[in-house]
């Protein structure tokens, strides 16, 4: 855990505000809220985390712009480090390089003619078919056929019990995109949606959702597409979309 995340946690139980109680407010799931506690950044793209500890900073009463210049720092400090440490690594290793006996360069020149020399083999000894055994081929065959057989009954039956009364919204990404989905008030999903992925979901209500880089999401109902939702690299919170295909902010 690094010092900014400490602090973070710090100044909440300081406050005596849990962390649930920040998710209710922030609509940010607890586990990315631990997270961010933790100092793990790599659940999301930097893009999202500045946005989440925006929120994170509010819901516990820190001024945000400061909470964020913290972070910058933070940030700035640890890829100098590393920086450092690369460097280090990269000159030991040179310098290890150049430090090699005569007999370690005699037995480094022996090893490659004799890889060279196994290639050359390799690359012009003629090649044998694998042996088969009578009847392995027809079974392999037949076996393909099954599972494609199963595979297309198992989506028909998952399509049949698709019900007459549910919507479908599909969602498909143009850019890296975070998504809280809300069903009917009921199951939740938090998706990290890569571009050019496509995922759908079944409703009876409407579907609740926040986003982050809006722009970056293409949304459709049950075949009809919308307009961007908002703007790209802009986070959109609590935008409602009724079975009816409605739309409420």
């Amino acid at each position: 855990m690094d010092s900014f995340s400490e602090e973070l946690k710090k100044q909440r139980e300081e406050r005596k505000i849990r962390l649930s109680d920040v998710a209710v407010q922030t609509r940010i799931s607890v586990k990315f809220l631990e997270a961010l506690e933790s100092g793990n950044y790599e659940i999301l793209p930097e893009t999202y985390i500045r946005a989440f500890i925006r929120d994170y900073a509010k819901a516990i009463g820190l001024d945000p712009d400061e909470t964020i210049g913290r972070f910058d720092a933070q940030i700035q400090s640890v890829k100098l480090m590393n920086q450092q440490k690369e460097e280090e690594t990269i000159g030991k290793g040179v310098a290890t390089s150049l430090k090699l006996t005569k007999p370690q360069k005699i037995g480094l020149i022996a090893a490659a003619v004799a890889i060279l020399g196994i290639l050359s083999y390799l690359a012009f000894s003629p090649t044998k078919k694998p042996s088969v055994a009578p009847g392995d081929y027809e079974y392999e065959n037949t076996q393909a056929a099954n599972e494609r057989k199963f595979d297309s009954a198992y989506t028909a039956v998952t399509k049949t019990r698709a019900k007459a009364d549910s919507s479908r919204l599909v969602l498909e990404a143009t850019d890296t995109v975070w998504v809280n989905l809300v069903i009917d008030d009921g199951k939740t999903y938090d998706l990290l949606m890569k571009p050019g992925t496509k995922s759908a979901f079944w409703g009876r209500k409407k579907f609740r959702m926040t986003i982050g880089n809006a722009g970056g999401l293409i949304v459709s109902l049950d075949g009809h597409q919308y307009p961007p939702l908002g703007k790209t690299g802009v986070v959109i919170r609590d935008v409602t979309i009724m079975k009816d295909g409605t739309i409420k902010k």
